[in-house]
C-alpha cells in the first residue's frame, strides 16, 4: 500500500513540476531535465511514468488543466452570463492562460500534443452555442463561431496580457478590484447582447 501511495505522489509531483515548466517556458522551452529538477526525480523516472515529453504534456492538459478544457460544462444557464462566467473561471487558472500565451508565441500550436482533442472540445462548445441560437437564446444575426471567439477573447485577454490591462485600467488583472469591475462589465455586455 505504501509503494502505491509513493508512486501516486511521485506522479503528482512530476505533473505539478511539468505544469509549472510548461507554463513558464512553453512546450518548446520546457525540457524533461528541467521538469526532473523541479520534481526532484530522474529523467528516467519521468520516462517510466509518461514515456515522452509529448505524453507528459498531454497528461498535464488532461489532469492539471481539465477544468479549462471542459468547455461544455462551463456554459451557464443564463445566456446573459456567457462571457462573465467564462472570465470568472479563467481567473482561477492563470497558469493555463500563461501556457496558452506561450503556445501562441511558439507559432506551431496546431502541431502540439493534444491539439486535436482541444479542437474537438472547442467545436463542441461551438455546437452548444449553435443549439442555444437555434433555441432562440442567442440572436440569429450573430455568427455563433465569431461569438465564441469574442467570448474566449473577452474572458482571457485581460489575464493573458496583464501589462495592457494595467496600462489601460491602472489595475493588475490579479487585483480583485479589477476582476469585480471586469466581471460586472462583462455581465452588462451579456445583458445587452442576450437580454
Amino acid at each position: 500500500m505504501g509503494k502505491i501511495r509513493d508512486t501516486e505522489r511521485t506522479r503528482e509531483r512530476i505533473l505539478d513540476a511539468a505544469a509549472r515548466e510548461f507554463t513558464q517556458k512553453g512546450f518548446d522551452g520546457a525540457t524533461l531535465f528541467g521538469i526532473a529538477q523541479r520534481a526532484r526525480v530522474s529523467k528516467q523516472l519521468i520516462h517510466h511514468h509518461f514515456r515522452s515529453k509529448d505524453k507528459l504534456f498531454q497528461e498535464v492538459l488532461n489532469v492539471k488543466f481539465r477544468p479549462m478544457l471542459d468547455f461544455q460544462e462551463t456554459v451557464p444557464r443564463a445566456t446573459t452570463d456567457l462571457i462573465a462566467e467564462r472570465f470568472k473561471r479563467r481567473v482561477d487558472y492563470l497558469d493555463y492562460i500563461r501556457f496558452l500565451t506561450w503556445e501562441a508565441a511558439s507559432g506551431h500550436g496546431d502541431s502540439l500534443p493534444g491539439y486535436k482533442t482541444r479542437q474537438h472540445r472547442i467545436a463542441s462548445y461551438a455546437e452548444t452555442l449553435r443549439l442555444m441560437q437555434a433555441a432562440g437564446r442567442i440572436p440569429k444575426d450573430l455568427d455563433f463561431r465569431l461569438l465564441q471567439l469574442a467570448i474566449f477573447s473577452l474572458s482571457t485577454y485581460p489575464m493573458a496580457f496583464g501589462q495592457i490591462t494595467r496600462l489601460v485600467t491602472g489595475y493588475a488583472p490579479t487585483d480583485l478590484r479589477f476582476q469585480k469591475r471586469w466581471y460586472a462589465f462583462l455581465r452588462r455586455i451579456g445583458k445587452r447582447l442576450f437580454g
